[in-house]
């Protein structure tokens, strides 16, 4: 359980909706075949654009010995003039005549550059949305890769700006793009890593790149996030997480699962037994956050979890705005099953964002997927627990990590957390 001394942050949840929704992504148009392409996305096709004003899939090629990593920062960047410069998606009307963020001749919400973005690195995928009533996309994700002697190395991080607080895309952005980039620079420096002290890495550097935003701009209303991170290398996997984004286990074996436990108000009321989960998420606090990434984070590890499934199947990570809407790890596994081969991940994300936008689409969503087999390596990352098992369960991990060892604490255990936080 989080610690229950630290002070709520504003909730993290369903805000006011955006005055001008707009309609779900129309997945026609042409095919499109990401997979093994590298694509500059200064380069990328202008005659593949998404349907939702949205850029073309950026898709990142073989893993070197410094690894590859998707850059939304720089995809943003590159396809912002011509998105920005582009008619009126409804109606044909030229930018000229746009008002502020509207067209000027049908009052249709005119595209911005973050509304939608897909990355195919390798056998990972990613795919952020704005939404259909949110007025900007405050998510974030990011995926890497590196070839190393012992396996493939793959990252992924989600994470969701607090919406409450000013800035919370850029803190999103920073943090989930810091997390990747530090792993594959930890291997490339240091080589081969244990999965625990990359992950650490990880999510040490998402939280020191989410609390210096704070040097430009209010100190007094600094930017906040939610965070996920997962690290796998030949089947086995440790995933991390702070705040209320989730990560889930999903397989057609029957072993699907929420992997993560929510830093909110909820969980910490059904955890102590004051409501029941059902009572406590139907309460109008639910979303209030325990934990984030932030300047004004509260004190303390994130938490964390060791994972090496029984069969194939994907890691899932998200934002709120896919699990508010398919909260069940059977359903969501069952999105990814809907007429679309087993290989195409790409289509999976389309598929679950899609669901989200379908029934309802209230805030920005977002999901990455890893696949994940057993059959891809020897299990070695670590010693089984006493009774055979080879998921942790909740472990923590110290956010100020550099070059010391990770502290293995077991959420079960009665020794107190480390008190660690970003400087």
């Amino acid at each position: 359980m989080t610690e229950s001394s630290a002070p709520p942050s504003p909730t993290n949840g369903p805000g006011d909706p955006d005055r001008s929704a707009r309609p779900g992504p129309d997945r026609g148009g042409p095919d499109r075949d990401p997979s093994g392409t590298t694509l500059d996305p200064a380069t990328a096709d202008p005659d593949d654009p998404d349907p939702t004003g949205g850029v073309p899939v950026q898709s990142v090629g073989p893993a070197g010995s410094a690894g590859e990593h998707t850059d939304l920062r720089a995809v943003l960047e590159a396809t912002r003039t011509q998105i920005e410069t582009a008619d009126c998606p409804e109606c044909g009307a030229s930018v000229d005549e746009a008002q502020d963020v509207v067209c000027g001749r049908c009052g249709t919400r005119r595209p911005a550059v973050r509304d939608h973005v897909e990355f195919r690195l390798g056998p990972a995928a990613a795919v952020t949305d704005r939404g259909l009533r949110r007025r900007r996309n405050e998510d974030a994700c990011a995926l890497g890769r590196i070839a190393t002697a012992e396996g493939e190395i793959l990252v992924a991080s989600v994470c969701d700006g607090v919406a409450s607080a000013r800035r919370g895309d850029e803190a999103s952005l920073a943090a989930a793009e810091a997390c990747v980039a530090a792993v594959l620079t930890r291997i490339t420096a240091r080589g081969v890593q244990n999965l625990d002290d990359l992950a650490a890495t990880g999510a040490g550097a998402a939280a020191e790149a989410a609390a210096d935003l704070v040097r430009h701009g209010d100190p007094n209303d600094p930017p906040a996030t939610t965070y996920t991170g997962a690290v796998t290398r030949g089947g086995s996997a440790v995933v991390s997480w702070v705040g209320d984004s989730r990560i889930y286990w999903l397989a057609g074996d029957g072993t699907s699962q929420l992997l993560s436990t929510d830093d909110s108000w909820a969980e910490e009321i059904a955890a102590a037994g004051v409501m029941s989960r059902e009572q406590a998420h139907a309460d109008r606090r639910a979303h209030v956050l325990t934990r984030w990434l932030g300047h004004d984070s509260p004190e303390g590890p994130a938490r964390a979890r060791r994972f090496r499934p029984a069969g194939p199947g994907v890691l899932l990570l998200c934002s709120d705005g896919i699990w508010n809407h398919i909260p069940e790890a059977d359903r969501l596994a069952a999105v990814l099953a809907s007429g679309r081969g087993e290989a195409d991940v790409l289509g999976d994300a389309r598929a679950l964002v899609d669901a989200a936008l379908a029934d309802g689409g209230y805030d920005n969503a977002t999901v990455a997927l890893v696949p994940l087999d057993p059959a891809d390596g020897d299990g070695g990352e670590w010693d089984p627990r006493p009774d055979g098992s080879e998921d942790t369960g909740p472990i923590l991990i110290p956010l100020d990590v550099d070059d010391q060892p990770r502290r293995d604490t077991r959420a079960e255990s009665t020794v107190d957390p480390p008190d660690h936080g970003p400087s």
